[in-house]
Order: C-alpha cells, then sequence, then structure tokens
C-alpha cells in the first residue's frame, strides 16, 4: 500500500516481534482500520482438527485439543504468501502434525515441542519444502502418568482471527496520540521546580529558572500538571500524529503482519470502489 504524499513514518524500533512507528499526518480512522486490521484480519496458521487415537491421561479429549490449537505456529515469511495464495483461493491449506509421547518408567510432560510436523496435505504447492515451526517448544500439553500414552493427529489451517482468536497473529496492537503541550506563562522559578517535579514521567525540565518541555514523548496526557497548574500548561493531544506499536505472537514478524494488513485494506478498498462503479454505472457519471 502506498502512503499519501503528505503521511510521514518513522520507524523507532523494529524486531522480529515488535515494531513501534510514528506515523504523522494521519487520522484516527485509519490507524484504526490497521489496528483491528493487523488483529484479525491477517490469516495465518493453527491446528483446527486433532484426531486422538489413544489419549490414557486425565485430560478430556476436547481439553487437549483446545489447548494444541492455541499453540502459535511459524513459517518464513518468504513461504507465507504461498499460503496466503492458497487461502485466498478458498483451498483446503493443511499442514499435519503427529505427537507420539508415553510415560515408560515416570511421570512424562508432553510439551508442544513434541510436535512433529510431517508436511501439507492438499492444494499447496511450493518449488521448495515449506516448513512450519511451533513458535515456543516449551509449551506444556498434559501430564502422563507411568504408562500412559497420547497419539494423535493435529492438521493446522490457515484462519483469520475474527474467526477465532487462535488465528490471532498479535499479542497486542494499540497507538497513542502524541501529546501537545502548551505554556501559558511564564512560571516564577519556584513554581516551574514544583511542576516539574510533580510529573511522574520527567516531561518537564528547569534551565536557567526557566521551565521547558524536555520530554514529550514520555507524555501520557494524564494532566496532573494541568489540574494542579491550569494557569500555567495546558495538556491536549495530536490526532493526526501517533505512535504505532504491534506485538507479534511469533507466526509472522510485527512488520510482515502490519503490511499484510495495509495489503488487506487496499484489496478491500479497490474491491470496494469496482463494485461501487458497476453499480453506478458509465464511471460514475449521474444519469440525464
Amino acid at each position: 500500500m502506498k502512503p499519501s504524499s503528505s503521511l510521514r513514518v518513522k520507524v523507532v524500533e523494529n524486531t522480529y516481534d515488535k515494531l513501534v512507528i510514528e506515523v504523522e499526518n494521519t487520522r484516527p480512522a485509519f490507524l484504526n482500520s490497521l489496528r483491528r486490521a493487523s488483529i484479525s484480519e491477517v490469516p495465518i496458521l493453527a491446528i483446527d482438527e486433532v484426531v486422538i487415537y489413544e489419549n490414557d491421561s486425565v485430560m478430556w479429549d476436547e481439553v487437549l485439543a483446545h489447548r494444541l490449537a492455541l499453540v502459535p505456529l511459524k513459517v518464513d515469511p518468504s513461504d507465507y504468501e504461498v499460503l496466503l495464495d492458497c487461502y485466498k483461493s478458498g483451498e483446503d491449506c493443511a499442514a499435519v502434525f503427529v505427537l507420539d509421547e508415553e510415560a515408560v518408567e515416570r511421570v512424562k510432560t508432553v510439551y508442544s515441542g513434541h510436535l512433529r510436523f510431517e508436511g501439507f496435505e492438499g492444494a499447496v504447492e511450493a518449488p521448495r519444502r515449506i516448513n512450519v515451526e511451533v513458535v515456543s517448544k516449551k509449551i506444556p500439553l498434559v501430564k502422563l502418568a507411568r504408562g500412559q500414552r497420547l497419539r494423535l493427529t493435529a492438521i493446522a489451517r490457515m484462519g483469520v482471527g475474527r474467526d477465532h482468536a487462535k488465528w490471532q497473529p498479535t499479542a497486542a496492537v494499540a497507538y497513542k496520540f502524541k501529546a501537545r503541550i502548551n505554556i501559558l506563562r511564564e512560571p516564577t522559578t519556584e513554581e516551574a521546580e514544583a511542576l516539574a517535579s510533580l510529573c511522574p514521567r520527567k516531561v518537564f525540565k528547569v534551565v536557567d529558572g526557566r521551565l521547558i518541555v524536555d520530554n514529550l514523548d514520555a507524555c501520557n496526557t494524564c494532566r496532573e500538571c494541568q489540574d494542579k497548574y491550569p494557569d500555567i500548561v495546558s495538556v491536549g493531544w495530536d490526532d493526526s500524529s501517533a505512535t504505532f506499536f504491534i506485538e507479534s505472537v511469533g507466526p509472522l514478524p510485527a512488520w510482515k503482519i502490519l503490511l499484510t494488513a495495509a495489503d488487506i485494506l487496499e484489496e478491500r478498498a479497490s474491491g470496494f470502489l469496482k463494485a461501487v462503479e458497476a453499480a453506478i454505472g458509465d464511471g460514475g457519471k449521474p444519469e440525464s
């Protein structure tokens, strides 16, 4: 998705699990659309069907299947496009895992890392083998007492978060508008020092007896300073400038989730535009 000429983006932090960007010349509606799309519209893999052949543990089959469904799965970002195309085509993109564990001599904990990826079934065709892994191999699934066994096949499919939480790729997505602080009058040195010490986030600083805004990004617009000194400062926010934060649970890098969400919004806007033009007819010209 190409941003408008006036929209500006600055990357503050970019790791696999976390992306923080500063966005200027935007609107709350646009940021909220990105937030909602990142949470509920980006397709990822999650276990959707479990075939249990043997379960001697104390845990019911349904509860075990639910736990398996919430185990995050990840693929390489370059392979993700193949699965995304398969999902969009409506084909069954099924990744098959098997689990066969037994407590022979002592109590044994079965972890997510015991799931073994066997390959894909259905319509996924790729020039190279697509590998699927669990994000964390240390997620406990069930404990087996001595002599108990668990044997099953788990089938993962692509889906989106609006259908089930197991397909949500994000742990947290939020945005915060940038604060706007105006100094209404020049305070005395005593007032300036008292106001600066009042702020718990150290937004203000006193330099040569003058009050200045030293760390605007730290302000969370709590307005404690304004409540105490309403004649000295006023605090608000700029809804055209915000810090956007996205945290991944592991199936995709945070940046990939955001870009995919933006592409989805662009596709839907384009589809809506074409549908409206087709319904109006003649390129949208009014009837004579």
